[in-house]
């Protein structure tokens, strides 16, 4: 009893699942023996989302809150929203994932506790240009690079920033990430000018939270976009500009494409639903986000993106972050944490988009599940529902109403920024390789059954 979404067309039909996979789909109410049946009641089946930018806190560091989000709860809150697939960024803990000995210690903690199925960056930056084609060779699914230095004098981030090299070093890492065919996914601000505009400000006591987007401008963002995709064209390098904010850097993107270039984008659901009027007005220090949120102009200008497909994908920048390193931001927004949660909450807000017809669920589908198991190439396994593919599926309720809570969320963050509001869609089950993850909002399955993802191109080489 499945309204299947596939390509262009929603099928009323049955689908089969053995020892994991698809494997075949029947028109709805055909003879069926099974050892189990799931009745999806005519309910909207779609492909389960891909996340491809989430930050747990693990490996936890060194003198922090043992609270912090973990493997565990991030997976939990990835499956009550609809997400069968995350990847995890390379600095969300200690140590990094910069070096093969950093990516096996971090994988061998999601091994022990993910619920869903997860694939990890390796970092790329000054300092481990030797560790990146290794880490390609141990099945990381893409490489992280920061135009931004962000805390130089941290260990952490070596071997994820480009360092005092500047373009020449950046050069060098884009030609050895070009080697391993894996894309490299950059995010794009220049640290000059966040820092002049930061002391600035600072040094004249604005502090509040409306301080936040002038110390970041645009131009911090569009400036490092045309350097990456003059760098990408050079080297020939594949590249991702990590969580796309501004109309300027969507229209560098646009015409790169239009060159051939092997450049793509992401967004996400924070910069197409809020504008930095709402952090000023209500969210303050819990909507200090990199790059900030930016103007109604540019919230509609990546609308259009997502429509003519400048956009490839849509990712959540899933940042938790506890109250007590936000709440510093209400006095001095400089002192707050960057980053926000959002696997929760993405799916039911842009089904509510669908359903006021800001968007279609094909596209939706294309922007949440296909176009990442694409790009990323895992989409021999990931990202549709065809047959011999991983059984990962959602069912959504569609016509389901219901209001986003914090307390009601797995994420061990402070989930202020989207509390309270309404939606119209939700997922109702979450399917892993045909295992059910969540029911009605209750995770029913053990930590340990996801399963690490890696490309295709270098599956049984490592």
């Amino acid at each position: 009893n499945c309204r299947l979404v596939q390509n262009n067309r929603i099928l009323d039909a049955d689908m089969i699942i053995d020892e994991g996979k698809v494997k075949q789909i029947k028109k709805s109410g055909s003879d069926i023996i099974a050892d189990r049946i799931i009745d999806a009641k005519e309910n909207l089946v779609i492909p389960g989302c891909i996340d491809p930018h989430i930050h747990s806190r693990e490996p936890q560091r060194p003198n922090t809150p043992t609270n912090q989000e973990d493997f565990s709860s991030v997976t939990k809150a990835a499956a009550a929203g609809g997400y069968t697939t995350v990847f995890d960024m390379p600095v969300t803990g200690h140590p990094p994932t910069t070096t093969l000995e950093g990516f096996k210690i971090k994988k061998n903690l999601a091994e022990k506790k993910c619920l869903v199925d997860y694939a990890l960056y390796g970092g790329a930056g000054y300092g481990n240009k030797q560790e990146i084609m290794p880490l390609a060779m141990a099945g990381v699914i893409a490489f992280k690079i920061f135009t931004r230095e962000i805390e130089p004098e941290d260990k952490n981030w070596k071997g994820v920033i480009i360092g005092k090299g500047g373009s020449e070093t950046f050069l060098r890492i884009m030609n050895e990430v070009s080697k391993t065919g894996l894309p490299l996914n950059i995010h794009c601000e220049n640290d000059k000018l966040v820092e002049f505009h930061t002391n600035q400000l600072k040094s004249q006591g604005e502090l509040k939270p409306s301080a936040y987007s002038k110390s970041t401008p645009n131009a911090s963002e569009f400036l490092e976009v045309s350097r990456s995709i003059k760098l990408a064209q050079k080297t020939r390098t594949k590249i991702i500009i990590a969580h796309l904010s501004t109309a300027e850097a969507a229209s560098m993107v646009k015409k790169a494409k239009r060159d051939g270039l092997p450049v793509y984008a992401e967004t996400c659901p924070h910069y197409l639903l809020l504008t930095d009027t709402d952090m000023v007005e209500k969210l303050g220090p819990y909507g200090k986000i990199y790059p900030p949120l930016r103007s109604a102009h540019d919230r509609e200008s990546l609308w259009m993106a997502l429509e003519d497909k400048t956009i490839d994908y849509l990712a959540n920048d899933h940042a938790p972050h506890l109250e007590e390193s936000k709440e510093p931001g209400w006095k001095n927004i400089f002192n707050a944490s960057f980053g926000v949660p959002g696997l929760e909450t993405a799916l039911p807000l842009m089904l509510t988009q669908v359903n006021q017809k800001k968007i279609d669920i094909f596209r939706l589908v294309e922007i949440m599940s296909r176009k990442p198991a694409m790009i990323f190439g895992i989409n021999e396994r990931k990202g549709d529902l065809g047959v011999g593919m991983d059984a990962d599926f959602v069912i959504v309720d569609i016509k389901r109403e219901d209001v986003l809570s914090k307390e009601k969320m797995y994420t061990k963050s402070s989930a202020n920024v989207f509390d309270g509001y309404h939606v119209k869609g939700y997922p109702i089950l979450t399917a892993v390789r045909g295992e059910i993850i969540m029911q009605n909002g209750e995770i029913v399955s053990k930590a340990g059954y996801g399963e690490f993802v890696s490309p295709e191109l270098f599956q049984g080489k490592s």
